[in-house]
């Protein structure tokens, strides 16, 4: 009963601040309340905290076998929305939980380098917009991110699903244009979106600028991390060289033991 009056004030709340809901997805699985979804999102970021946690002391799990059925069922779903997307835009929302398991399955393979802030970021914050996004704004303007989302998706959870075979990392070089790939998708999705600003199409001016705004986030975060993997370190002249601190410190050190055993045998005569 408390459960419910304080479910009715957040969507009395959201519906205060958003206006009317679109009525063609009232009664749709998870779209009435937004508690299922914030629930999800705390559960998730919670299982991190916790997950990390409980395999401190454990060994990493392979997870071969469920890695390879999830990425190839992420692909196909993918595949599918990115086929159907103007009838499908609930399953990708929805697929934004799911994938929620992209994390859990870095967790509980003890790769903690790759939970970074913005892998983090864009899985919570995702499905959480779209939550929005589906209740509000499921029209024409809302179908071109996720078509294009949807083709990256179909890129990159084959490449996850090959990547679980040893066998197959030779013919695993793409994953710098996959990245590229990425970016140029949320530039598109910039410039689309813009473009409803310069000419106006109905769509929520608000909804417009967050949605840019957003998408800069994720420009900066990707960029961010495009630098810190792949930009092109120097190359030294000699690999085998010492530094030069420690070529010093050597060289003080035989000095010093060289003078130490010249006094040394001195004294001994």
């Amino acid at each position: 009963e408390h459960l419910k009056a304080f479910d009715d004030e957040i969507n009395a709340f959201l519906d205060n601040m958003f206006g009317p809901r679109d009525s063609r997805v009232r009664g749709w699985f998870m779209l009435d309340s937004y508690l299922p979804t914030f629930f999800l999102t705390v559960i998730y970021l919670l299982s991190i905290w916790l997950g990390n946690k409980y395999m401190k002391n454990r060994p990493a799990l392979s997870l071969r076998g469920i890695l390879t059925l999830y990425n190839l069922g992420i692909t196909l779903l993918s595949a599918y929305m990115l086929a159907e997307v103007a009838k499908v835009l609930w399953w990708y929302y929805f697929s934004k939980s799911v994938e929620f398991l992209d994390t859990i399955f870095f967790v509980l393979r003890k790769k903690t380098s790759q939970i970074t802030f913005l892998h983090v970021y864009h899985h919570a914050s995702m499905f959480n917009i779209w939550w929005c996004v589906l209740n509000w704004i499921p029209c024409g303007q809302s179908f071109f991110g996720p078509t294009l989302n949807s083709f990256i998706h179909i890129l990159m959870y084959s490449y996850y699903g090959l990547s679980v075979f040893p066998s197959m990392h030779k013919y695993l070089w793409w994953k710098k244009y996959l990245t590229q790939a990425q970016l140029v998708q949320f530039v598109l999705t910039i410039t689309h979106t813009m473009s409803a600003v310069v000419k106006p199409c109905g769509f929520p001016f608000g909804c417009l600028i967050f949605q840019s705004s957003y998408m800069l986030t994720l420009v900066i975060l990707f960029l961010n991390f495009y630098v810190q993997t792949y930009r092109k370190k120097p190359m030294k002249k000699d690999m085998q060289e010492p530094p030069a601190g420690k070529e010093v410190k050597n060289g003080f050190s035989k000095a010093y033991f060289s003078a130490a055993n010249g006094v040394m045998n001195k004294k001994a005569q």
